[in-house]
């Protein structure tokens, strides 16, 4: 269980830092205009796509590193890092670590459950 959350916590981190590197690159109008909220409508744009990537892209790392439940780890781990995201939209610096914790998180919880012996009494 260590090395899944581990792993994904990894992967949480480098999603986490691709979203801060987006938002950094959106927020200096290097790739949009600032006039007519073009950097705004941008943003807007790249919401849903990032969260569809991310996913996709989180999945596929957890799953080429021997994984278990990639795509159940990444996919609500990405979406629910991406909505904290754009409720903490003033404070991006620290995407890397929600990413990282959302992932651990639900490493954690969807990990398989090992079952000790049934005792029946009678």
């Amino acid at each position: 269980m260590g090395r899944r959350v581990a792993l994904a916590a990894g992967v949480g981190a480098l999603l986490g830092l691709a979203w801060w590197g987006l938002f950094e690159l959106l927020a200096s109008g290097a790739v949009c205009t600032k006039d007519d909220w073009g950097c705004l409508g941008a943003f807007v744009t790249s919401i849903p796509v990032f969260a569809v990537a991310g996913s996709v892209v989180g999945g596929l790392a957890l799953r080429s590193l021997k994984v278990s439940r990639a795509w159940l780890v990444a996919v609500p781990a990405t979406l629910m890092a991406v909505v904290a995201m754009v409720l903490l939209l003033g404070v991006t610096f620290v995407a890397f670590a929600v990413f990282a914790a959302l992932y651990a998180l639900i490493a954690v919880l969807t990990g398989a459950r090992r079952e000790g012996p049934v005792e029946t009494s009678g």
